[in-house]
């Protein structure tokens, strides 16, 4: 049997995966998290033989920051990244953390299963019908359109934050947007200056703008 480690903020996405898998038979899910910390401590506790883990997590460490926790300290298991966003930004930046599979929210359930057998047999990064071949063949198909779609190392929360500030949000209304410190905001804010290299925020929006890192 294939062990499956599943973290979702949302309990009924996290039903509804179990309810799909239960049908295969060589799947089994044997542990979920809604929380990063809590996802942490359950893998210390137990071995699993894939996670699958939702990119926006409700609190201040996104998937791709756990994934990067679960690739140092548990390097050999492989890692699916669920996400509602379609973007080719998140697919490079999955690829660049050697992760196994990313896979949109409103996948078929088969396709599910396919991209969780795929992955576990080792035949490669599993990216299905996520986005449109164009897309990937535009991404792709020359170095040059790889620099433009560069993601610059951002995670999925510090795009959001980004996000936020070309809206126009304070700091104090980024942190009640996302039901964060009001200084971990700050702290994401400084981390985004530091990878784009950007003095304030002013500088980070209209870089992203001029990248179409944000809409």
């Amino acid at each position: 049997m294939i062990k499956i480690f599943i973290v979702d903020d949302s309990e009924i996405h996290l039903e509804g995966m179990k309810s799909i898998l239960k049908h295969s038979d060589n799947l089994t899910v044997t542990a979920t998290a809604q929380t990063a910390g809590e996802a942490k401590q359950l893998l210390r506790k137990e071995k699993y033989d894939l996670a699958i883990l939702d990119i926006s997590l409700e609190e201040e460490t996104d998937g791709l920051d756990l994934a990067h926790f679960i690739k140092t300290t548990f390097p050999d298991m492989p890692i699916i990244i669920l996400s509602h966003y379609k973007d080719i930004h998140y697919i490079i930046q999955s690829l660049k953390m050697q992760l196994n599979g990313y896979l949109a929210k409103d996948t078929q359930a088969e396709e599910l299963i396919c991209a969780i057998q795929t992955v576990v047999q080792g035949k490669g990064f599993y990216f299905g019908n996520t986005i449109s071949y164009n897309d990937i063949i535009k991404a792709f198909g020359g170095e040059e359109n790889v620099k433009k779609r560069k993601p610059y190392e951002l995670t999925d929360r510090e795009l959001e934050v980004i996000q936020l500030l070309a809206n126009g949000y304070t700091s104090k209304e980024i942190a009640n947007e996302l039901n964060i410190d009001r200084n971990t905001v700050e702290t994401y804010k400084d981390r985004i200056k530091s990878k784009l290299d950007c003095k304030s925020a002013i500088e980070i929006v209209v870089f992203a703008y001029k990248n179409k890192l944000i809409h």
